[in-house]
């Protein structure tokens, strides 16, 4: 067993349900909602993607983060691995081969069915027919000696540019040529672009992975694993109320309660309380809590605190812009411009509305910073 492998907290029930339900043949694809850091990119690579081999299935993960503006680039570069040349002269074939100037006989770019041969003069269109190209061969070479999970990690990024709906309508043809060879499992974590990419009806997605799930966060288990592995890395106790209390600080993120038990065994004289707040400025200061409070407007560092302290408060009650515009000191305040400073929090990505109708924070790290630390404007 890896070292790294000790401190895994596995999850095979969930790996298990996500792929009875794509085994089931009513989905080819999933959603899944999750804020960042919950744990999800590891159990995809660590929990989904050997479970899904022991299943016969080739597993691509693909990590559309870092390429947000071009994702068509992870893609085909995850896709490209299973099928790397393994010859010399296969490398200096794949080296020496020309790049796409115009397409011949039929093909199918982003949905479209076009014959004939195509001058594409303009670069976008050419690197948009490169691309949808390249995914359908690579996607149809690969499901057509097995079975194939395509893991895309990050998906919201297909909304952020012209060329990520194009990749997006590649994907959804795909899906519909090879439905009973490729399954997808889309991830994101931001739930309102998760929403332009699958559930707005003009997305070129719209419908094909619905619907949206909820990532399930770890529990009490996870507290409880590192707690044991703690004691026998160590021989000393991890209090588990308190890792409980601190991993409910964290909003369940595993990563901060692991850290916070590095530093107890490298620092055996450090209070566990000590540990917790270290984290807390650690996760304050790495996601720039303070810069995102310093560009909002006094209106919406009003709003922000409100959804802090009560989520499912009505910010168009006349008892509340009442108190807005004594707190603001402002001689007039409407509903029109309270609903324009939610829309630009939203545009932030910083609050939503949820379908639950309660406001949400895109960031929950950002919510308790809010709570916990924020000073009065």
């Amino acid at each position: 067993m890896k070292l790294t492998e000790l401190w895994h907290f596995p999850r095979p029930e969930l790996a298990q349900a996500y792929l009875t339900a794509l085994n089931s043949g009513i989905l080819t694809s999933l959603t899944i909602f999750a804020p960042r850091r919950t744990g999800k990119t590891v159990f995809l690579r660590e929990d989904l993607t050997p479970a899904a081999q022991q299943m016969g299935y080739v597993v691509v993960y693909a990590d559309l983060w870092q390429t947000r503006q071009t994702p068509g680039a992870a893609l085909v570069h995850a896709l490209q691995s299973p099928h790397e040349p393994d010859t010399l002269a296969r490398k200096l074939k794949a080296r020496l081969l020309p790049s796409l100037k115009s397409l011949k006989g039929k093909a199918e770019i982003a949905g479209t069915s076009i014959e004939g041969a195509i001058e594409l003069n303009d670069d976008k269109k050419l690197a948009a027919a490169n691309t949808a190209l390249q995914l359908d061969e690579l996607l149809g070479g690969l499901a057509r000696r097995r079975p194939v999970l395509l893991l895309v990690d990050e998906a919201q990024s297909l909304g952020r540019s012209e060329e990520g709906e194009d990749v997006a309508r590649a994907l959804r043809t795909a899906l519909t040529r090879y439905k009973d060879r490729l399954r997808v499992v889309f991830t994101g974590s931001s739930r309102t672009q998760l929403g332009h990419v699958f559930t707005d009806t003009r997305a070129p997605l719209y419908s094909a992975a619905n619907p949206l799930q909820d990532f399930p966060l770890l529990d009490d288990a996870f507290v409880k694993f590192v707690a044991t592995r703690f004691a026998a890395a160590t021989s000393r106790k991890l209090s588990v109320p308190k890792a409980k209390a601190a991993f409910a600080q964290f909003h369940r993120r595993p990563e901060p309660l692991l850290e916070v038990a590095i530093t107890l065994m490298m620092q055996p004289r450090m209070s566990f309380e000590d540990a917790v707040a270290f984290q807390l400025d650690k996760l304050a200061g790495a996601e720039g809590h303070e810069t995102t409070w310093d560009s909002l407007s006094a209106l919406e560092r009003l709003l922000v605190r409100e959804i802090a302290g009560n989520p499912a408060f009505r910010p168009f009650s006349r008892d509340k812009l009442a108190a807005f515009k004594e707190q603001l000191g402002v001689a007039a305040l409407g509903a029109t411009q309270v609903q324009r400073a939610l829309s630009r929090l939203a545009g932030k990505n910083i609050v939503l509305k949820s379908p639950r109708d309660v406001y949400e924070f895109e960031n929950e790290n950002f919510g308790i910073w809010v709570r916990n630390m924020a000073e009065t404007p």
